[in-house]
C-alpha cells in the first residue's frame, strides 16, 4: 500500500507498519530504519525532500549562471581597461546578484524549515499514541511531572515551561529516549535554521541595521560562521545568505531524522 494512499490516522499507520512487517516475513530485518521512518511520516516526506532538492539545486545554478557572468564582465573590464559604462554595469550586476542569493536563501529556509516541523510534529504526534505513557513511569525527567509534556514547541526547566521549538524538541527526544537516534548537532542546526527564518521573515531581503548587527553577533557568539555566507558594505556585513554546505547540511540532517525514528520505532513500537 504506497504511503500516500493511507488516510492521515495513528490507526492507518500501526495498519501500514504492521503489513509492511508482514510482508517481509523472514525477512523483515531487511527492511531498512529509513524505511520504518517512512512509514511513520505520512505523507511522503521522501518525495517532498527530492522536490525540495531540485528547487534548491535550480536555485543554485542560477546563482552560478549569474556569478560566471560576472566574473565575464571583470575580465572584460581588465582587458579593455573598463570605460564607466561597463564599470557602471559591473557594479549593478554586483549589487542584483546580491538579491538574488537573499532570494534563494529566504527560499531554501522557506521550505526547510517548514518540512523539518511537520517531520517532528507527526512522528511525535504517533510516537504519543504507539507508545503513550511508557516511558513516564519510572522516569525521572521532569517533562513527565508538568501538564502536556508531548507539546514540542516548549521546554521545560524547573517547573515552568518556555517557548523554543529547536530546544523543546531535543528535550522531548530525550525524555522518550529518541535523542540517541538524532544527529548528534540536532539542536544546533535546529537552531540557526530557526533564528534565520525569524529574522528572513519578519526583516525580508533587507535587513535594518540593528538586526543585522544582532545577528552578526549571534553568529560570532554561537560559532554559526560557516552556516552563512555575507555581502559586505566598507567592512560590515549588510546581508546574510545560508551556505550551500549548511543547506545540505539541513537536507542530510532530515535524512538522519527519518532513519533515527525509524530505528526508534523498530526497537520500541509493537508492530504484530
Amino acid at each position: 500500500m504506497p504511503i500516500t494512499e493511507r488516510g492521515d490516522s495513528t490507526s492507518s499507520i500501526d495498519e501500514y507498519l504492521q503489513c509492511m512487517c508482514e510482508d517481509a516475513g523472514a525477512g523483515v530485518e531487511e527492511i531498512t530504519d529509513r524505511d520504518f521512518g517512512e512509514g511513520v511520516l505520512e505523507p511522503d516526506f521522501r518525495s517532498q525532500l527530492i522536490a525540495i532538492r531540485i528547487v534548491l539545486e535550480r536555485n543554485h545554478e542560477a546563482e552560478e549562471k549569474v556569478s560566471a557572468e560576472i566574473k565575464k564582465l571583470e575580465a572584460d573590464i581588465r582587458e579593455r581597461g573598463g570605460n564607466s559604462w561597463m564599470v557602471d554595469r559591473w557594479v549593478d550586476e554586483l549589487y542584483s546578484s546580491t538579491f538574488l542569493d537573499s532570494t534563494h536563501s529566504m527560499a531554501a529556509v522557506a521550505l526547510i524549515v517548514p518540512l523539518m516541523e511537520s517531520l517532528f510534529d507527526r512522528a511525535f504526534r504517533y510516537l504519543k499514541h504507539a507508545i503513550g505513557e511508557s516511558h513516564s513511569l519510572g522516569s525521572g525527567h521532569e517533562r513527565w511531572q508538568l501538564d502536556d509534556p508531548w507539546d514540542h514547541r516548549y521546554m521545560w526547566k524547573r517547573g515552568r515551561r518556555s517557548r523554543g521549538i529547536a530546544k523543546g524538541i531535543v528535550q522531548l527526544a530525550e525524555a522518550i529516549d529518541l535523542r540517541k537516534h538524532l544527529p548528534g548537532d540536532l539542536e544546533r542546526t535546529l537552531s540557526v535554521l530557526f533564528k534565520y527564518r525569524n529574522k528572513m521573515f519578519h526583516c525580508g531581503l533587507e535587513w535594518p541595521k540593528e538586526d543585522v548587527k544582532h545577528f552578526a553577533n549571534l553568529i560570532r557568539s554561537n560559532g554559526w560562521a560557516e552556516c552563512f555566507a555575507r555581502a559586505e558594505s566598507g567592512r560590515d556585513p549588510c546581508t546574510f545568505y545560508m551556505s550551500r554546505e549548511f543547506i545540505d547540511h539541513c537536507l542530510d540532517t532530515v535524512d538522519e531524522v527519518i532513519a533515527g525514528i525509524g530505528a526508534y520505532v523498530r526497537l520500541h513500537v509493537h508492530l504484530f
